[in-house]
């Protein structure tokens, strides 16, 4: 386990180019999840109306990898980080990537309940932040 120190979230909103089917949506979230497996990344995805929210933790040197993919993506632009911080301890210690893309997706798909909804601080901070950057 990384020293507390070494423990970083960071947190950005981007919009999608265009708007993404659910297949393009799993590809992207089963390729987040593989490859934060291999490098001891968890966090969350949320995207709504073609806009994308993220929080991901992890040690720093892994995070700073993954925001340069992140970055590098060109399923997205106008990328805005929110934030970087230290943390003592993950706030999704257990998800690989947990993706939230509306209440209808665990309705129509109940076999991703696992993967898909679940709302908590972090969680909901961030999705307000977003409906925020909808309305300006």
């Amino acid at each position: 386990m990384p020293k507390p120190k070494d423990l970083i979230e960071l947190s950005y909103l981007s919009e999608a180019v265009s708007d993404m089917s659910f297949l393009g949506l799993m590809r992207l979230l089963e390729s987040a999840r593989v490859f934060n497996q291999k490098h001891g990344v968890t966090g969350i995805l949320f995207y709504d109306n073609q806009q994308f929210g993220q929080i991901i933790e992890g040690e720093r040197a892994n995070i700073m990898k993954v925001w340069k993919r992140i970055q590098e993506d060109d399923r997205h632009h106008r990328i805005y980080l929110l934030e970087i911080r230290e943390i003592a301890e993950r706030s999704f210690p257990d998800w690989l990537m947990r993706f939230y893309g509306g209440e209808t997706l665990v309705r129509d798909y109940p076999v991703l309940a696992g993967m898909v909804a679940g709302m908590d601080k972090h969680s909901l901070r961030l999705l307000n932040q977003m409906r925020a950057a909808q309305e300006e």
